[in-house]
């Protein structure tokens, strides 16, 4: 999804909101004057459009620059206006010939080359890294696609490379294609190529299968983009004519290729749940608080009584039930055979009762869940995790077993590892489960609504645009917050996600607990009425 953003001078600020005007009406765009607002807003996923003239942000002075120094990896859309009637007539003939980003009318422009819209390494990023090999950072474009997914031509050209030997390049197998104005493009990390030297290929052509190969950890592509003369001339500070393939880029509008409408969930919607009582078995006002609620799912204790679950049945027969498999991390490291030793038999008790869905552990990027003891990060846990599936797979065949969900938010030291590059290295894990989990938390309506907070799964769809999704945690931690108002918060969750494809159901956390998680809890240990659980009971659908 793109999300953008019109970056406006302060000075005679609403000629130039006056200016957008037809432009905002049919691209939905929003408008600010303050670069930070721009930078930060709907990051990394926004495109910040600027409105480009000499002195227009004094404090930053070249804008482009202080972007490229302060926020690398943002996409400009950059617009030369020397003032508000330059800007609209821009943005009018956008709008006429239904070119958002004026993109038809550049002399050299790059189509998305996988069927996935995200970037898993910027360019420029990490340049310790790629100071070894002479480059300021990372020298292209890392884009997500799975083992044996299609890669495309960026532009019209003709190869001139196809290098097939996996093992004796960096790149591995890859292609290199010559286009028009002496630019260039390669497609690195592939299983195999599909075109030859001297072919002519199409924008949008197929022309390999992905893969990771060569120096590459996991499957994607990395997508290179020269031009020759590039460095001498220096419109680049890379050597061999590198250049930043970003801004040349025609970025997915929405969903990429494939698309979660396909996916089968028998509900056909995004079930209205919650987490029940957390590590401890239900009371009567739990399961009261199902009822009062009029929740369609439940995510139980793995230990919870057998009468608790027939109740449960009995009282509310299209119910889903699912249970959080887990056990004690906090000491020495728990290996994939003992993990399954000892939730065997709770799974087994709970799948004999007809439960079918399983999130296998949680948030395992915490140090209390694993991190750095059982595993050191995304790619050991990813081997521990198949390990663990293989064998339950092998036990409960009809069972459905989650990836699950992770702690969201940057790595904290000795805390907790960076959430989504955590997913990213654990990658190969989350595409062999039957599901994948996703924890989305917010203090306040803008982290609500943000990518980092409650969209949280919208990152997700956007890796794994045919998986099905379960939203396992949501809440809003803060002390400071009502009850009432997280109620209302929680609604306009339920109701954003019910239609989305693809999400099986979402679970608040939680009903209750006996020990902390106060700020979280939908009612109190003392007792009197839940005002969550009403907010939710009075929804509209």
């Amino acid at each position: 999804m793109s999300f953008q953003i019109i970056l406006l001078p302060q000075r005679d600020y609403w000629s130039w909101v006056r200016a957008c005007k037809e432009y905002v009406l049919t691209f939905g765009a929003n408008l600010t004057p303050d670069p930070n607002t721009a930078a930060g807003y709907m990051a990394p996923r926004q495109v910040v459009t600027i409105a480009r003239l000499a002195d227009g942000y004094p404090a930053q002075g070249d804008i482009v620059a202080w972007f490229h120094s302060q926020h690398a990896g943002v996409r400009l859309d950059v617009i030369e206006a020397e003032n508000a009637q330059a800007l609209e007539e821009e943005l009018g003939q956008r709008v006429r010939e239904q070119d958002r980003y004026g993109q038809l009318r550049r002399p050299f422009v790059l189509q998305w080359p996988t069927d996935y819209p995200v970037v898993t390494q910027r360019f420029g990023a990490n340049p310790r890294i790629y100071a070894r090999y002479g480059m300021p950072g990372h020298e292209g474009l890392d884009i997500r696609a799975l083992t044996n997914t299609n890669i495309y031509a960026c532009a019209d050209g003709t190869v001139y490379e196809v290098h097939t030997d996996p093992r004796d390049h960096a790149y591995g197998i890859h292609i290199r294609i010559q286009h028009r104005d002496g630019y260039k493009t390669i497609y690195a990390h592939l299983a195999r190529a599909l075109v030859d030297v001297g072919d002519g290929v199409q924008a949008g052509q197929i022309i390999a299968k992905a893969d990771s190969t060569g120096n590459s950890s996991a499957a994607h592509l990395h997508m290179s983009l020269k031009r020759d003369g590039a460095t001498e001339r220096g419109e680049t500070n890379y050597p061999k004519d590198i250049l930043d393939p970003t801004p040349f880029m025609i970025w997915p509008e929405g969903a990429a290729r494939p698309a979660a409408h396909g996916l089968a969930w028998a509900a056909g919607k995004c079930l209205v749940g919650a987490h029940a009582r957390i590590g401890a078995p239900m009371s009567e006002a739990d399961v009261a608080l199902v009822s009062a609620a009029r929740l369609e799912a439940l995510c139980i204790w793995q230990h919870e009584r057998r009468e608790t679950i027939e109740r449960l049945r009995s009282l509310h027969p299209a119910l889903l039930l699912a249970s959080r498999l887990t056990s004690d991390f906090a000491g020495a490291a728990v290996g994939a055979e003992e993990f399954v030793a000892q939730v065997d038999p709770d799974l087994g008790r709970l799948f004999r009762l007809g439960i079918r869905h399983f999130e296998v552990h949680a948030s395992p990027n915490l140090q209390t869940e694993g991190w750095q003891r059982s595993w050191q990060g995304g790619r050991e846990f990813a081997g521990w995790y198949r390990g663990v599936l293989e064998s339950l797979r092998r036990l409960y065949p009809e069972a459905k077993f989650g990836f699950p969900g992770l702690s969201p938010g940057e790595s904290v030291s000795g805390q907790r590892g960076d959430a989504l590059q955590f997913l990213q290295d654990a990658d190969d894990a989350a595409q062999a489960a039957d599901w994948i989990g996703v924890c989305c938390y917010w203090t306040d309506d803008s982290e609500l609504n943000g990518l980092r907070g409650g969209r949280m799964v919208e990152e997700y769809r956007l890796r794994y645009p045919d998986r099905l999704l379960f939203v396992t945690e949501f809440g809003n931690p803060a002390a400071d917050v009502s009850r009432a108002e997280k109620g209302r918060q929680y609604v306009e969750y339920y109701r954003a996600l019910r239609n989305l494809p693809g999400i099986g159901a979402a679970f608040g956390f939680a009903l209750s607990s006996p020990a902390g998680y106060t700020s979280l809890a939908w009612r109190a240990e003392t007792g009197g009425e839940s005002e969550i659980a009403g907010a939710i009971a009075g929804r509209a659908f």
